[in-house]
This record gives C-alpha cells, sequence and structure tokens, in this order.
C-alpha cells in the first residue's frame, strides 16, 4: 500500500480527536497506522508490529491508495501475556466537544484515552452509536481537511513481514515544571 496524504491526514485527525498530543508524549505507547483492508494476515502483522514498537496500534484499513473513507478500524490492544486484535471498530463522538472514543460494533466495549495517555478498553458501549458515528466522522473529516497536504517527514513504512522497523527521528518529550 503506498503512502497516501489523506490516509495519513485522517490518522492525524482521529489522534487529535480522541485527545492524543500531535507531539510524542511522555507516555508513549500509542501508535496510529493505515493501510490495506484488514483481513487475518493484516492482523497478524498488526500484532507483531505492536510487539516489536511496545505500543498499541490504532489503525485504519482501506480498500485502495484512492478511497476516501477507511473500511474499518483495528486496534491492537497489548495484554500482559497477548496482543488482541479487536476490529469490527467505529469512531463515536458523544458531542461536539468530548474525545471521540472507539466502539465495538461486535461486544460490549469501547477504548478511549485516559488522562495518563494510556489507550484503556472500557466493559461498555454508549447509546445511539449511529448518530455517535456520524458526528465523529463529520469531525475526522473536518480535521483533517484543516492539515497540511503534505508528507510528514517522520513517517515510517514497515514491509510485510519486516524484521525491524527503522527508528523514528528523535523528538523530545516536552517537560513542564510548575
Amino acid at each position: 500500500m503506498e503512502l497516501n496524504v489523506h490516509h495519513q491526514n485522517i490518522m492525524r485527525a482521529i489522534r487529535a480527536e480522541m485527545g492524543w498530543p500531535c507531539f510524542r508524549p511522555a507516555n508513549d505507547c500509542l501508535a496510529f497506522s493505515a493501510g490495506k483492508e484488514m483481513d487475518i494476515a493484516t492482523g497478524m502483522e498488526i500484532a507483531r508490529i505492536a510487539q516489536m514498537l511496545n505500543q498499541d496500534v490504532i489503525y485504519s484499513g482501506w480498500k485502495s491508495p484512492k478511497a476516501t473513507e477507511p473500511m474499518g478500524f483495528t486496534i491492537a490492544y497489548r495484554e500482559m501475556l497477548s496482543i488482541d486484535i479487536v476490529d469490527k471498530l467505529v469512531p463515536f463522538a458523544a458531542n461536539d466537544e468530548a474525545p471521540l472514543v472507539l466502539v465495538s460494533t461486535r461486544t460490549d466495549e469501547s477504548f478511549e484515552i485516559d488522562r495518563r495517555g494510556s489507550l484503556v478498553r472500557v466493559p461498555s458501549k454508549p447509546t445511539n452509536i449511529g448518530k455517535g458515528r456520524k458526528l465523529a466522522m463529520k469531525r475526522i473529516k473536518a480535521t483533517a481537511a484543516s492539515l497540511s497536504n503534505e508528507m510528514l517527514g517522520n513517517n515510517r513504512v514497515v514491509p510485510a513481514g519486516a524484521t525491524s522497523i527503522e527508528p523514528r527521528a528523535p523528538t523530545e518529550t516536552i517537560v513542564r515544571f510548575a
């Protein structure tokens, strides 16, 4: 799958709308990724990448490089002894200001970012998912449209089956003293 600015910007928008900063936070435990449609082989590859990165992964699957909306969202969620691949997720917004969450269409759970910046699995899901999904997609598209039409220089391409991932460019975490 070739790199695509629109797909990049959709993932940047999801990142922002979920409340994840545009810089590398102190608790750098979450990666955002885009690629081909989800299938068993892709799920296995995302799990392997989550393990290699030591980060949970939010993934959007696309039918083709020309597609304007993702086919769906998947999370590689690291547990103590395994990595769960949770697919068939939809973005949800409770209102215009609330951070987005990803809601399972298969089980009674959702995923959100907590105040520590960790992706957490919540054992319930909101009501009126259809309305919340429409609002979430509206916000995602608006945020994506406001972003630059240039590929970010620190994008990494991971060939299927690669045994390593090129290191990201060093980025300092913001340290504040009160």
